[in-house]
This record gives structure tokens, C-alpha cells and sequence, in this order.
């Protein structure tokens, strides 16, 4: 379900969520039919994962304990 507080374009949106989707079929019923359909099952799960654990699987190794808002304030600062 696509959340709409403060989306500006929400058919846009839409639309490129479906174009997603379909590349994932597609990309999927080549090597693993069942695949595509347990890979929907999971995207409710995901939004249950704070910003900060994604953050951290993703950055941590990277930045060490900086956060990525403090990254981006520094890059966009020089």
C-alpha cells in the first residue's frame, strides 16, 4: 500500500511503482517462478525495519558510528 502524506505525485508514483513490480516479475520468472510472489510477501516486513537498522546495515561498515544525516550535511557544507 503506498503511503501518500506529502507525496506530490501520486499517479507518477504509482506508475513507477508498477514499472518496479513488473521488472521484478519479469526479472524473477526466468530463473524462479515462485520467487516473485514470496518476494511480495516480504515488503510489509521491511517497513517494520527502523531507518536507523537500515543505517546501520548498510553504513555502518562504511562511516563507522556517523550517521548518514550528519554524511550528507558534510557533503553538501564544503
Amino acid at each position: 500500500m503506498l503511503k501518500t502524506r506529502g507525496l506530490k505525485n501520486l499517479v507518477q508514483i504509482e506508475d513507477l511503482q508498477d514499472q518496479a513490480q513488473q521488472t521484478l516479475f519479469k526479472h524473477t520468472m526466468n530463473s524462479s517462478p515462485a520467487r516473485f510472489g514470496r518476494l511480495l510477501l516480504l515488503l510489509p516486513l521491511l517497513r517494520t525495519i527502523s531507518a536507523e537498522k537500515i543505517e546501520q546495515m548498510f553504513f555502518m561498515a562504511t562511516f563507522g558510528n556517523t550517521s548518514i544525516d550528519q554524511i550528507i550535511c558534510k557533503m553538501y557544507n564544503r
